[in-house]
């Protein structure tokens, strides 16, 4: 890492050189008189068209070496994909196998959040100075280099190759077991068929017999179910026949009058019992009705008269409202007016001092200074 950042920093140091040397170059063509060329420095424009066409070459060359790269891990990339697609296609029919087989509750990742014995088998926060639990957030521990990645990088290799070893014997140890396993499927098969078929002949002898109690029980039902039938016929029809007697001889369906006076107070009358008014005191309840409809009209016609009255007072006062608004409309209107003829006063004269400002009081003029500038620099 050193050694990539003094390289560059070699390399700036460098470009800064060629930047500088350049410059002075640039110097000497420009302020010397014999040799600059009035008009156009035709050998530098020469110059900078050579190193636009040399950098326009090496940036097409860098795209046609990308977009060959591109391709090739495009490529690459494709043949990957079909290699994953193989190997998850692979792994999916013997997955559910491994999990019921190998898959156990103590061997689950997540086993050790829900083990009860967590905090018995959990180990102190540091054990000694090369504990690798220690990284660098523990505040225990710092390292440098890392001197150790190539051994490192090997024993994975090594344990990664020892990995798929062990994964192609389980693989072909699951084929192996499939087989096996199919195999006392299938004698396993033939024996429940066998049993199936015996039990299916004696669970036949079992029916029949069922089927002939519950048929004899179905008709005990039946006819208990006939005997009720015909004695809750008899009992409805003594309850209708009871009904209809008492229908006949009460005092709703005979409209007695006398049923609706109540024995504690003759005046008054029975509400589930009542049969109507008299002729009177119909009569009598239609003459109210029409006194209470004339005293009725008289009410409205005095109430119409005092809406109009009220109605002409607030006309009245409408239109002293909209006169005194079209005053004080008319009164604004003026006071704007006089406003803006003073705010444009107020900007002429503003104006007029900002003129006498910028032309006699602030005035520029050109000293020494600018002059010294020219012939100090080639841009």
């Amino acid at each position: 890492a050193k050694s990539n950042d003094f390289d560059r920093e070699q390399a700036e140091a460098r470009v800064v050189d060629r930047r500088r040397r350049l410059e002075e170059e640039r110097k000497m063509r420009i302020f010397n008189a014999k040799q600059r060329t009035i008009g156009l420095d035709l050998q530098g424009l020469e110059q900078q068209i050579m190193e636009k066409q040399a950098s326009q070459e090496l940036e097409r060359r860098r795209d046609q070496a990308f977009a060959d790269r591109l391709l090739v891990t495009e490529q690459r990339v494709q043949m990957m994909e079909r290699d994953v697609q193989r190997a998850r296609k692979d792994a999916a029919l013997s997955l559910q196998e491994y999990r019921d087989r190998m898959q156990q509750k103590h061997l689950s990742k997540e086993w050790d959040l829900n083990d009860p014995d967590t905090l018995r088998k959990d180990r102190p926060a540091r054990m000694d100075d090369n504990d690798p639990s220690l990284g660098p957030a523990s505040l225990q521990k710092f390292t440098g280099e890392d001197l150790d990645y190539g051994n490192r990088v090997r024993k994975q290799q090594q344990q990664q190759a020892s990995w798929v070893r062990d994964q192609m014997s389980e693989k072909q140890a699951q084929i192996e077991d499939e087989i096996e396993a199919e195999r006392l499927e299938a004698e396993r098969q033939a024996e429940l068929d066998e049993r199936r078929a015996a039990l299916e002949a004696e669970e036949m002898g079992a029916r029949s017999a069922a089927n002939g109690a519950v048929r004899d029980f179905n008709l005990a039902l039946a006819e208990e179910k006939r005997e009720r039938e015909a004695e809750r016929r008899y009992m409805d029809y003594e309850d209708k026949e009871e009904e209809i007697r008492n229908q006949l001889t009460s005092d709703l369906l005979t409209e007695n009058r006398a049923a609706t006076m109540s024995h504690a107070a003759p005046h008054r009358y029975l509400k589930y019992h009542f049969k109507g008014f008299s002729d009177e005191q119909v009569a009598g309840i239609r003459t109210d009705q029409l006194r209470q409809a004339a005293e009725k009209a008289e009410r409205a016609a005095m109430e119409r008269e005092d809406q109009q009255s009220y109605d002409l007072v607030q006309e009245a006062v409408r239109r002293n409202l909209v006169a005194g608004e079209r005053e004080v409309l008319r009164r604004r209107q003026e006071l704007a007016r006089q406003t803006s003829e003073e705010q444009r006063r107020q900007a002429e004269e503003a104006r007029a001092r900002r003129a006498v400002l910028d032309n006699q009081v602030f005035a520029g003029a050109i000293d020494e200074s600018f002059f010294k500038q020219f012939g100090t620099s080639s841009r």
